[in-house]
């Protein structure tokens, strides 16, 4: 069930990317730090991959949750974060919160503005 659950992460991270088109953005009124912004395949590429990235584990969590409340799964079972690179005790639940909410909202305020930008406006 990882791999299906990387999968559906994946789809729904690309979704997003798609589903930003019909987003509040319109290129006259997206934010200022757009406007250094190029409509080129390493802009669009680069921007895209950032978005992903930062979304990966609030999607992948958000799903190992799902599938476990749907009944497929008999645990709940999120990805591991540890606190460093040399350390071995995982990020406690509440530090995870906060980590998702500094992804979605930098996703929310800067990356997808920026894709907006590089992907439509270009």
């Amino acid at each position: 069930m990882n791999t299906g659950k990387h999968l559906a992460m994946l789809a729904v991270c690309l979704g997003v990317l798609w589903a930003s088109r019909f987003g509040p953005y319109t290129c006259g009124t997206l934010p200022g730090f757009t406007s250094a912004t190029n409509s080129s395949w390493l802009a669009i590429a680069t921007n895209g991959l950032f978005l992903i990235l930062l979304l990966y584990l609030p999607v992948y969590d958000f799903i190992s949750l799902l599938t476990y409340k749907l009944g497929w799964e008999t645990k709940f079972n999120p990805l591991v974060v540890y606190e460093g690179e040399h350390s071995t005790k995982p990020v406690s639940t509440k530090a995870r919160r906060v980590l998702y909410l500094v992804d979605v909202a930098v996703v929310s305020f800067f990356l997808l503005p920026l894709w907006t930008k590089a992907t439509y406006c270009g």
